[in-house]
């Protein structure tokens, strides 16, 4: 496709002779073959990497396209032989190698092959590419925002029957265990293994093709809880604003890692989040001697400085947020925002003329004596993952009995367990 005269790929395609009815398939060992379809599961979609005006392809395990010695097979890393430059004829795509010749497709092994050279791609040599669909979501173009932003939200991943499984599961794990409590929030964590609803969620299909295909193939679960924040009691007994980060990065001494993407998280709306109910909010981590900076390794001047570009959190029932890395989080902004309105309006009575009705102290005591309000309790799950090299947070381990999940979700929990 052309936008404004450019090439434009998406982020996660198949590639599709456009004369020979095969696709280009990079199987889990690396070997490069040729099918008449692609599997269900979406493993045979390859990511596209722009370099300059050259594209290189990586399959879900993470091997490239090569087209090292003449031959195409694949390898684990990018070099010239891994990089393609695009030609464009009559609406098709054609990929040249380094040595000059073109990708190629033969009906025969070896299916996928060099051909062509200065005389320009023939018909063997153009493909068609066709994007990631699930869902009736473009699985592409909401990695494509991730990367380029460092956060993204995708509305409806969870219909009201799968967000109830999870919403009667968790409820299931707060009768059977003591949560985590403090004033504002009530946290269960090491999820993954209490019920299969959890495994569902933590190995979904669309989280899975983004995952490993931006931090990486190997990666791991970090991490999968819930917290339930009660707004409430953040807006009238919490004193002040606090900020946090994900694993690995929350336990890292000063000046922190240079490295941006050792964690995806995906926060999963149990609850609608919007402005009545929601203390969350983030802010991306500023960039600090090459480092992103986080909230514990820096003074309350640079905090302060830094979370007042700070976005609230909100999200329909439904809907994941997924963010990279060390991203700031906090779910009690607007701590004592309560009593702040409070006395603006005492102080507004005494200068019109009017009486408060009653004293601070028995407001006070009324608002500490009174019960939670459900519609001001709304619950997120987060699930982190970590690069293969990162020791994860909980050492989870798989819900039983695994055969109550799908074949493929079962493949994914084993890969993503430590």
């Amino acid at each position: 496709m052309c936008r404004n005269g450019k090439i434009s790929i998406d982020k996660i395609v198949t590639i599709r002779s456009s004369v020979v009815p095969l696709y280009v398939i990079v199987r889990q060992d690396g070997s490069v073959d040729a099918a008449d379809e692609v599997s269900e599961d979406a493993y045979d979609f390859l990511t596209t990497t722009m370099v300059g005006n050259k594209i290189c392809f990586r399959s879900y395990y993470g091997h490239y396209l090569s087209a090292g010695g003449g031959t195409v097979a694949t390898t684990r890393y990018i070099s010239a032989d891994e990089l393609f430059e695009i030609v464009m004829k009559d609406h098709q795509y054609a990929f040249k190698a380094r040595n000059g010749q073109f990708l190629s497709m033969r009906e025969c092994a070896p299916f996928v092959t060099l051909a062509g050279g200065e005389a320009g791609p023939g018909e063997t040599e153009l493909f068609q590419l066709f994007s990631l669909m699930m869902q009736n979501i473009n699985v592409g173009q909401q990695l494509e925002t991730l990367e380029k932003h460092g956060s993204v939200m995708i509305d409806a991943l969870l219909d009201d029957e799968q967000v109830q499984k999870v919403c009667d599961a968790l409820v299931q794990c707060k009768e059977q265990q003591t949560a985590s409590r403090t004033a504002h929030e009530q946290t269960v964590t090491e999820l993954l293994g209490k019920h299969t609803a959890f495994a569902e969620l933590a190995t979904h299909p669309i989280i899975m093709q983004i995952m490993r295909r931006v931090i990486s193939p190997s990666a791991k679960l970090s991490s999968l809880e819930s917290c339930q924040t009660d707004a409430d009691i953040v807006r009238k007994e919490l004193e002040e604003t606090t900020w946090s980060v994900v694993h690995p990065y929350k336990s890292l001494e000063f000046p922190g890692a240079v490295d941006g993407k050792m964690s995806l998280t995906a926060m999963w709306f149990i609850d609608e989040l919007h402005e009545g109910n929601s203390t969350w909010a983030w802010v991306k981590p500023p960039i600090a001697s090459g480092s992103p900076a986080l909230p514990a390794l820096s003074s309350p001047e640079e905090v302060a400085a830094t979370v007042k570009s700070a976005t609230h959190l909100r999200g329909r029932r439904g809907a994941v947020w997924l963010y990279l890395g060390p991203m700031w989080i906090s779910n009690n902004v607007g701590a004592a925002s309560f009593w702040k309105e409070y006395d603006a309006l005492t102080r507004y009575k005494h200068l019109s003329g009017q009486k408060p009705a009653g004293s601070f102290r028995a407001l006070s005591d009324d608002t500490q004596a009174s019960a939670s309000k459900p519609e001001l309790c709304a619950s997120l799950l987060q699930a982190t993952y970590i690069r293969e090299y990162v020791v994860p947070q909980d050492m989870s381990k798989a819900p039983t009995p695994m055969s109550d999940l799908s074949e493929t979700a079962q493949k994914e929990l084993l890969r993503l367990l430590p």
